[in-house]
């Protein structure tokens, strides 16, 4: 295996895609950042632990930042032949290198549907945000889905670690194909994003300009939606201990639950940022 790589893929236009089909049967103008996201979910999720295919690809994936690690890998494309008699060579392998994804992960940014109840059972996962694209011209498509999300930046119930109002992004989607497991992929991923997080903490901040303060429920600048470095996961409960090294902790007043009849808790971990107060524009 070559040196792994890293790539950003920032929120997109995923309109079109058939979460029906695996991603190499999805319409061509789809990132191909996505469909190699996907290659690898599908890998993990789909076909080892049985997660059904349509219930991969959610609401939440176009308005998500999603980080794909590759690896350089040699294939054969033509296996050699030999003589049968004397067992030489006659034709030689022909071999090429290619990018292969092997990791996946992807940050949801707020507004999120609310907390999981404990020992709630979620048979076809948590579904995204079950949103509906609004018909404004005016605003950005992700800006869109957030004014539509079923909770627009409105309260929760509180957990140990969230206070049910203090907007949180959420990791989720982790996933490395067996064969490159035990080569800290995984970590390498984490670090990527929460850099990425740490040097972009207004990157999901919703538009003042353009939703205006009535939609963001906002009284005073201070009521403003804002980022301050805290992240969620929900994690499997089986991976609880890879999540403590990174530095989240398991919030016991989320709960257990189960998705696709895996046990899953919620961890949180607060990230140092620098804040930065909203600003609105004078007309």
């Amino acid at each position: 295996m070559g040196t792994p790589f890293i790539t950003l893929l920032k929120p997109s236009q995923l309109d079109g895609y058939d979460r029906t089909k695996p991603h190499d049967q999805q319409p061509s103008h789809i990132p191909k950042t996505f469909l190699d996201a996907m290659e690898v979910r599908e890998a993990v999720f789909v076909k080892e632990q049985g997660v059904p295919l349509e219930y991969e690809h959610d609401a939440d994936d176009a308005r998500s930042c999603h980080w794909v690690t590759y690896a350089s890998v040699n294939q054969t494309t033509e296996p050699e032949e030999r003589d049968p008699r004397t067992g030489e060579v006659v034709k030689p392998r022909k071999s090429e290198t290619r990018s292969m994804p092997i990791g996946t992960l992807r940050v949801v940014p707020f507004p999120h549907p609310p907390h999981p109840q404990p020992g709630g059972r979620y048979p076809h996962g948590l579904g995204g945000s079950s949103i509906t694209r609004s018909r404004s011209h005016t605003l950005t498509s992700v800006d869109e889905e957030r004014q539509a999300s079923p909770l627009p930046f409105g309260m929760d119930r509180p957990t140990t670690y969230h206070d049910g109002k203090e907007p949180y992004v959420k990791l989720g989607r982790m996933a490395v194909i067996p064969m490159f497991r035990g080569h800290h992929i995984a970590g390498q991923l984490w670090r990527a994003a929460k850099k990425w997080l740490e040097d972009n903490p207004t990157f999901f901040n919703p538009s003042i300009t353009e939703l205006g303060m009535d939609q963001l429920k906002a009284g005073t600048p201070s009521d403003i939606p804002s980022w301050n470095g805290l992240i969620c996961c929900h994690a499997q409960e089986s991976v609880v201990k890879v999540y403590e090294k990174w530095g989240f902790k398991v919030d016991e007043g989320m709960g257990k639950w189960y998705e696709e009849g895996i046990p899953h808790v919620g961890m949180f971990q607060r990230l140092r940022i620098k804040p930065v107060a909203p600003r609105i524009r004078s007309t």
